[in-house]
């Protein structure tokens, strides 16, 4: 059985906040063990949050616990001052491809444009060799580190495992 890591969070320094979503805020730390710039993603426990998001933020750091080169690595969990729980995460730093590619889209040549193309498809097959369908794979979610590119935000995959095998189930999961 695999464990996840529990990261002190006064180990984490200078925060830059990045980014938010569902869950709550992204933000851009340092690393001091390590001399690592890292992203925590946070998820805010309050009274509005509905049990769906809990479970969607457990899935997520589940499926993160396998390592690909195209996928966003998680490096752990932390607990900040406030006591939210925030996921460690690697830090991508090019941002998202939508926003890469808005950029920098007709500076990029063919062979750039392929490769990209070509990491998103072996992301791809990374996750689908591990019965894992992403269900909402956009270029937001698709991340660019050191121009590799890394598939992010596994809160709506499932383990296929997971899912109901109706005909209408595995039409929705594909699309």
């Amino acid at each position: 059985m695999a464990y996840i890591n529990y990261l002190e969070y006064s180990k984490f320094a200078n925060p830059t906040e990045i980014g938010s979503g569902g869950f709550g805020k992204v933000f851009k730390y340092e690393w001091k063990d390590y001399e690592l710039i890292v992203a925590l993603k946070s998820l805010k426990f309050n009274t509005d949050l509905n049990e769906k998001l809990i479970n969607d933020f457990i899935n997520e750091l589940k499926l993160l616990r396998k390592v690909d080169q195209n996928i966003i690595r998680f490096y752990g969990i932390t607990k900040d001052s406030d006591g939210y729980y925030n996921m460690v995460l690697q830090y991508a730093n090019d941002g998202n491809l939508r926003d890469y590619l808005n950029a920098n889209f007709t500076k990029l040549q063919w062979n750039e444009k392929l490769n990209f193309a070509k990491e998103i498809a072996l992301g791809l097959l990374f996750l689908h060799d591990n019965d894992i369908i992403h269900r909402d794979l956009h270029s937001k979610n698709i991340l660019i580190h050191q121009k590799q590119l890394k598939i992010a935000d596994f809160g709506l995959s499932k383990q296929l495992n997971e899912m109901s095998m109706t005909s209408n189930s595995v039409v929705h999961a594909l699309v």
